[in-house]
């Protein structure tokens, strides 16, 4: 597997905290969201061919960040980070990895258990998916969950924050996708590019074109609780409480 970290935005809702710090270098109990992370990818072993962590604001502290890290850990530039939304630095990933993957994707300012974060990738390594995507199925969803929704067979038919018939939980921040699904989704992602009507798009809503035309993305669930995504002060207090348990 080829993991893709998306670092390269900046936490503007984190006040003068993210004007300095990019969101994957936060020190959360005494680590950063960096350090977690790359500890769950390392417990993957040899499943793991390369890491490429797409980078924007505060390009350099990340390079630095990774300077003496073992094994085939990268970044990738994406100097339009403040123009295009999180599609564009998924798609300058994508077209440095082989097209048929499997290639796992992670928020940058996820913090989850590593030990969780560990488990997705021995399923995505192991399982017969195209698609998997981490999902909450237990978490109260609010207005700004990403929020799934599912068909009988309990594959993905909805994803987004709005619109959502009927959600059954909270995508999470951690897929996985490779063969069709993975030329299905980066096809959509290159059909975003020149459009100014898509600079906003998120690659969840490419995902969700991909499912509404017929790509199996599979859930898998996300052990409740353990896990946030830092948009604002009080998801920071949420990761403290949880990396202090």
């Amino acid at each position: 597997m080829h993991v893709v970290v998306l670092a390269a935005g900046c936490g503007s809702r984190l006040g003068a905290l993210g004007d300095c710090t990019p969101k994957w270098l936060l020190n959360v109990g005494g680590r950063t969201l960096a350090d977690r992370q790359l500890e769950a990818i390392g417990r993957a072993g040899d499943a793991v061919a390369s890491v490429r962590v797409v980078v924007g604001h505060a390009a350099e502290a990340i390079e630095l960040e990774l300077a003496d890290r073992a094994g085939d850990v990268g970044t990738v530039a994406n100097p339009e980070f403040a123009e295009l939304n999180n599609w564009w630095s998924l798609l300058r990933a994508l077209r440095e990895l082989p097209e048929d993957g499997p290639v796992v994707v992670l928020n940058a300012d996820l913090l989850a258990d590593p030990a969780s974060v560990a488990d997705f990738l021995e399923a995505a390594a192991t399982g017969d998916a195209d698609g998997l995507l981490a999902v909450d199925l237990l978490r109260e969803l609010t207005d700004e969950s990403m929020k799934v929704a599912l068909s009988a067979g309990e594959t993905l038919t909805q994803i987004g924050k709005v619109g959502i018939d009927d959600p059954v939980g909270e995508y999470i921040g951690m897929l996985m996708v490779r063969d069709d699904a993975l030329r299905r989704l980066r096809d959509v992602l290159e059909a975003f590019v020149g459009r100014p009507d898509a600079a906003n798009e998120w690659y969840e809503g490419a995902v969700g074109q991909t499912a509404a035309a017929g790509t199996a993305w599979h859930v898998w669930a996300m052990p409740p609780g353990g896990w946030v995504e830092i948009d604002d002060d009080h998801d920071l207090r949420v990761a403290e409480s949880l990396a202090a348990a």
